[in-house]
């Protein structure tokens, strides 16, 4: 969640801020603050993200069938190398498509604020993005709801 606030409330206030000050855009400052916002961006995903096992080697039909049984059949696989991997992967895809939603926010935060009608085509490319990882997470977060009942069950 920090990192995503970075994204929905830290970004708009840069690009208003950018957008305020055109002597700033005369210079490389203004690269470097986006490239920083990216920075503190990732540090933070990456501290405040939850530990798990490193992505195994399984190939990517196992792991799509995996995560497509889970929300046909209720079901997830025997082995344990591709139901951790098949783990890891649903948690990034959901990740991603929190922090899709995130960017998205804050872009038509910093669209509302700056008030040009040029952002429209940036906001309509971030937000088609987060569709398409909202559609990728579908799998994703029935897989990990599925593995949870699993892991309670025994």
């Amino acid at each position: 969640m920090p990192a995503a606030a970075v994204l929905a409330v830290a970004m708009p206030g840069v690009l208003w801020w950018l957008s305020a000050t055109p002597a700033v855009l005369d210079t490389l400052w203004w690269m470097a603050l986006l490239i920083g916002l990216v920075v503190l961006f990732h540090v933070l995903a990456r501290l405040a993200g939850a530990p798990r096992p490193g992505l195994q080697q399984v190939p990517a039909e196992r792991l799509r069938s995996a995560l497509g049984s889970a929300s046909r059949d209720g079901a997830v696989p025997a082995d344990p190398q591709v139901r951790a991997a098949a783990g890891v992967t649903a948690c990034q895809r959901v990740e991603a498509a929190v922090y899709a939603v995130a960017a998205t926010v804050g872009m038509v935060v910093a669209w509302f604020l700056v008030a040009e009608r040029s952002w429209v085509w940036w906001v309509l490319a971030i937000a088609g993005l987060a569709v398409i990882s909202l559609v990728r997470a579908r799998h994703s977060w029935a897989y990990l709801r599925v593995l949870r009942c699993a892991d309670r069950a025994g």
